[in-house]
């Protein structure tokens, strides 16, 4: 029975290992991506270039708020919190923007931002911002 045990918990403790390393590489490349696309319009490193989509209207608030907003908060862009402040109306929960993505920057993924260090269980990816 000892030996069961045991073997369920190097499973399951490998099960978990492995899905954590799995969330980390695919953070890496989902925030990798949303830079290059970044600099694919903006010149600059990737907090220049993020910043300057976040603040671009041309692109939808939708795209913003995923791509940039959510992005900057992952690689621990001290450059863009005043900006994120300056947009954020303090609604953690993001009640005012549901439904309506599409219309207004999404103030979850605002408050995840600037939060970034208290709410992310995972280690943020500070090495990404260059």
């Amino acid at each position: 029975m000892k030996k069961f045990i045991a073997s369920v918990c190097i499973i399951l403790a490998s099960i978990f290992f492995i899905g954590f390393i799995g969330v980390r590489i695919w953070g890496r490349e989902y925030i990798s991506k949303n830079i290059r696309i970044a600099q694919s319009k903006y010149p600059g490193k990737a907090e220049d270039a993020l910043i300057s989509f976040m603040l671009d209207t041309a692109n939808t608030p939708g795209e913003r708020s995923t791509i940039a907003i959510w992005t900057l908060g992952q690689i621990k862009s001290e450059k863009a919190k005043p900006i994120l402040s300056d947009l954020y109306k303090n609604d953690p929960e993001g009640k005012t923007c549901r439904g309506r993505h599409n219309e207004v920057l999404c103030q979850y993924e605002l408050f995840k931002a600037l939060n970034a260090e208290k709410v992310n269980w995972l280690p943020l990816y500070p090495a990404l911002n260059k």
